[in-house]
């Protein structure tokens, strides 16, 4: 008797594994449906958070392969919807990896991204951007501009944190071992 594959569970594997073929071709660290953005390498991190055209190229292909429409799939073969949900889901991610780096620096407290792996911060991204949205980001009490964050309304401690990332990437970046 034949083994019962559920639909579901077939294209999540299928997603992924096209998603993975995407990653080996950048990366030589492992990547699970369970990996999260505090399991990445630092050197992982701080590639995925360099701003620069190709990484644009690799970020729509993992997603489009992640969202299901295969290894082979481009941006641009897409329609504008899909591709305006691919942009969104691209700079959450961004801003999700460079989060990383500033708790890693010891500049957040705290974020509450770090629980999701990444393929289900894709997959599941209106649920989890959400979310994230209900919980940003906070600034370390330790961190200088902390007296200044703290005077500030909700929303503009976020446009201060996201005011820091430029620094924060080069600040990770010298913590790197070469």
């Amino acid at each position: 008797m034949g083994e019962i594959v559920r639909l579901a569970e077939y294209r999540d594997k299928s997603a992924f594994e096209a998603g993975l073929k995407v990653w080996r071709q950048r990366f030589k660290e492992p990547l699970s449906t369970r990996t999260r953005l505090n399991d990445l390498q630092q050197h992982v991190l701080c590639q995925l958070a360099e701003p620069s055209e190709g990484d644009n190229d690799f970020f729509y292909s993992m997603i489009l392969s992640f969202l299901g429409f295969g290894y082979q799939a481009t941006f641009g073969s897409v329609e504008k919807r899909e591709q305006m949900t691919i942009v969104d889901i691209h700079l959450f991610l961004l801003d999700h990896i460079r989060f990383e780096m500033m708790r890693r620096l010891g500049w957040l407290s705290r974020f509450c991204a770090t629980q999701y792996p990444l393929f289900e911060m894709v997959r599941q991204f209106d649920q989890i951007a959400i979310l994230c949205q209900q919980d940003p980001p906070l600034l370390s009490e330790t961190h200088p501009g902390y007296p200044e964050y703290k005077t500030l309304i909700d929303r503009d401690r976020q446009v201060f944190i996201r005011r820091m990332m430029p620094d924060a990437l080069k600040a990770f970046k010298r913590g790197m071992p070469v």
